[in-house]
């Protein structure tokens, strides 16, 4: 009797592989939490794609109805208001990786379970390419590409006039007046323009005065989130509270506590509010201040000037993308914090991670993770036109920081 026997290669032993790898790559990025499929989440998620051909996805926004309307017995008749929605596309691009065992004899002299070491290696991978390209976007900044490959998921732009701030404070709370460039920000003196409480409350008033003005971003508790739940397109946890997102430098968090006076660090502490589990404060956030969540991210990019142009001191990159055209004061550090509202960024998938494993040279196991999707800083054109807006609910703010030493 010869028995059937499926090898780990065959398609239909892999069908839980996918989810469980994307589901472990979701569980170690930061903005799982505050992704979501409506208005509300500061990373907004399109699946359109997913049951349809194409490259391009067209995320749209409705614009509020304008006029005053009519009052006691008056006639609507062309005086109607007009329904309008604003739009923005986002094109999606492949992105993959892959790992392949040296062979059968490597195996035979080691513990290494190679399809399990893959499925965590390629989840990790999966879990920081996703997070890098949506931190780079929310920053401005542009696509990772290495000689081997064209990586294009980011829909790059740079963050429009008024959504950004070059400037600061001193540790007393004296604020910098805004300035207009980086390098104007870092020929000023580090310790006038470092991050502190007043730049956050400068920032959110204008986040409040914007138009449309930012709206509040849900928090998901994802404890517990799983396979299942991925597979299943659930939700990704419950809502756990409402409230602007700020994400900060290690380096700007320590500006911060070195602030003096009633705005200081003993101040932020204070205004968490009471202890407990579902506070903001114990959900891995820094500090609570003005209406804003603040959590210390260490992804969060940085430039230090050296004398030149080169892509490392400069976030505005010229013309080619080879150098940049706003370079950082030589010696002199700068980090981009930034405010997320609602819908700050858009995630657009067409294929979610897909996973498949195969042979090469006939006997060397390779594991293979590949996915399709496009993310953009949110940026709808007006009504009826190609013309974009500015930025929609997302603020990057600059500040010069004080290394260690």
């Amino acid at each position: 009797m010869t028995a059937t026997n499926f090898t780990f290669t065959d398609p239909r032993a892999q069908t839980v592989w996918s989810p469980q790898v994307y589901a472990y790559a979701l569980q170690n990025m930061f903005f799982t939490k505050v992704m979501g499929n409506d208005g509300n989440a500061a990373v907004f998620v399109n699946t359109d794609l997913t049951v349809k051909r194409g490259g391009t996805v067209i995320v749209e926004s409705d614009s509020p109805l304008q006029g005053a309307g009519v009052g006691d017995d008056g006639d609507t008749t062309d005086s109607e208001g007009q329904l309008k929605s604003r739009n923005m596309s986002v094109t999606v691009h492949e992105r993959a990786n892959a790992a392949v065992s040296a062979g059968k004899m490597s195996e035979q002299l080691t513990r290494t379970n190679f399809r399990e070491k893959a499925k965590k290696d390629l989840g990790l991978w999966l879990s920081g390419a996703m997070e890098n390209d949506i931190l780079y976007s929310a920053s401005g900044l542009y696509n990772k590409n290495s000689s081997s490959a064209s990586i294009a998921t980011i829909n790059e732009s740079y963050p429009t006039s008024n959504r950004i701030f070059y400037g600061g404070q001193t540790a007393a709370g004296v604020m910098t007046a805004n300035l207009t460039s980086d390098a104007l920000l870092s020929a000023e003196t580090a310790a006038s323009t470092l991050m502190g409480t007043l730049v956050l409350e400068a920032i959110k008033r204008r986040c409040m005065a914007a138009t449309p003005r930012f709206r509040p971003v849900t928090i998901y508790n994802i404890n517990g989130m799983n396979a299942d739940d991925v597979r299943s397109g659930k939700n990704l946890g419950e809502a756990i509270g409402k409230i602007l997102i700020v994400l900060l430098h290690p380096l700007q968090i320590k500006a911060i506590r070195a602030q003096s006076g009633s705005a200081g660090w003993a101040a932020m502490v204070a205004a968490a509010g009471v202890r407990g589990n579902q506070n903001p404060i114990f959900q891995g956030a820094s500090f609570y201040w003005d209406g804003m969540l603040c959590f210390e991210y260490d992804r969060i990019v940085k430039k230090t000037g050296a004398g030149g142009a080169t892509v490392a001191e400069g976030f505005s990159l010229a013309a080619g993308l080879a150098t940049t055209d706003d370079p950082v004061a030589s010696g002199k550090t700068v980090a981009r914090a930034l405010v997320l509202g609602g819908q700050a960024i858009s995630f657009c998938w067409a294929q979610k991670p897909e996973w498949s494993e195969d042979y090469v040279d006939n006997n060397k196991p390779k594991v293979k993770v590949d996915m399709i999707y496009g993310v953009k800083r949110t940026n709808f054109n007006e009504h009826g036109t190609s013309t974009p807006t500015e930025d929609e609910s997302i603020y990057c703010i600059d500040t010069q920081v004080t290394l260690d030493t």
